[in-house]
């Protein structure tokens, strides 16, 4: 956890978001982007402004463990409301046990994916029920639509698309994706800047990322995006700290780090190379835990060099740092 300006960055999508989630799958889309998949997008955007030198400086920080900035994975926030992975691990089943959560079945608590970010540092502190994949206030159901119970992000949409046989010319359609944002929603991260040189470069870079467009199908003009910089705090760390929830993929960079894992589930990361030079070419697959990890401390993660064989243009990296949060003392976990 660094000591840099922190910002809440927004990013209100102008066009539709295609996020693949398997290879050659898509009528699939997420509707959020992870950490590794948006530092590329920075890195690359960083690569076009400023050039193959500066870049590989930029990288080479990283890959010494001293972060110029750290950003979070995406995630979704409705009008001013912010919201978070929920904690892996977080005993929702007590909350409401101990009338902190209100519930009609025991089964909509394991619906719950996203929690605001305000109630969750700081430990609940009034009542809640369960809106969908959303744990909000009582007294927020209406807020979010004149009939809606559940904060919506936006809509799922295919578009038809024809694929033509080289050889044969018959055509084949198939159907593709792609998530439609609420004009007053979208996706938010953490941007930490720990060297003051380059936040004006950083912000520039994530500028571009917006016009170049974020995720899959960029030609065709998906995944664009104004965004908006908030200056913002988080909760300090104290010695009560017990827990610590991860807001990215982290890839372990020591077996003691493996171990203050807690609560977790493990991600593959793979897909083809972004790059002018990898059109088409596939990376080497790595592992990482995955958004909502609670540690028992502060990791750092590691970047992984992810080039494949027979690929000689540039090296690849795979960007598994951890951005951490502080859980709350008192915070109730499964099993404590």
């Amino acid at each position: 956890m660094g000591k840099g300006k922190l910002y809440r960055v927004l990013m209100h999508f102008t066009t539709p978001l295609h996020i693949g989630e398997k290879e050659k799958i898509y009528n699939i889309t997420q509707t959020f982007a992870h950490s590794d998949m948006l530092m590329s997008g920075i890195i690359n955007a960083y690569s076009l402004l400023y050039g193959n030198s500066s870049t590989n400086q930029l990288v080479e920080s990283f890959l010494q463990k001293s972060l110029p900035f750290e950003i979070s994975s995406t995630m979704p926030y409705v009008g001013n409301e912010f919201f978070v992975p929920k904690p892996i691990g977080l005993h929702l089943h007590l909350y409401k046990d101990r009338g902190i959560i209100e519930v009609e079945k025991d089964k909509e608590i394991k619906k719950v994916k996203f929690i605001r970010e305000k109630d969750l540092l700081s430990n609940f502190p009034g009542k809640y029920r369960v809106a969908g994949s959303f744990l909000q206030p009582k007294d927020m159901l209406h807020k979010f639509g004149d009939s809606e119970k559940a904060p919506s992000l936006g809509k799922i949409k295919e578009r038809a698309r024809v694929s033509i046989d080289r050889l044969s010319s018959s055509s084949n359609i198939y159907y593709f994706s792609h998530f439609e944002f609420k004009d007053n929603a979208g996706l938010w991260f953490y941007l930490r800047i720990n060297d003051q040189s380059l936040e004006d470069k950083v912000k520039a870079a994530i500028r571009l990322l917006g016009d170049e467009g974020l995720g899959g199908d960029r030609t065709c003009g998906l995944g664009s995006f104004k965004v908006n910089f908030e200056e913002c705090s988080m909760p300090e760390e104290n010695d009560r700290t017990k827990y610590y929830m991860s807001l990215s993929l982290v890839n372990p960079q020591s077996e003691d780090e493996i171990k203050s894992a807690l609560y977790y589930e493990i991600l593959t990361r793979s897909g083809y190379i972004y790059s002018k030079a990898g059109l088409g070419i596939k990376r080497k697959a790595v592992r990482a835990f995955a958004e909502g990890t609670v540690f028992s401390g502060k990791v750092c993660g590691r970047v992984v060099d992810v080039t494949p064989q027979n690929f000689s243009q540039h090296r690849v990296y795979c960007f598994g740092l951890a951005f951490l949060v502080p859980l709350p003392e008192g915070v109730m976990m499964i099993g404590n």
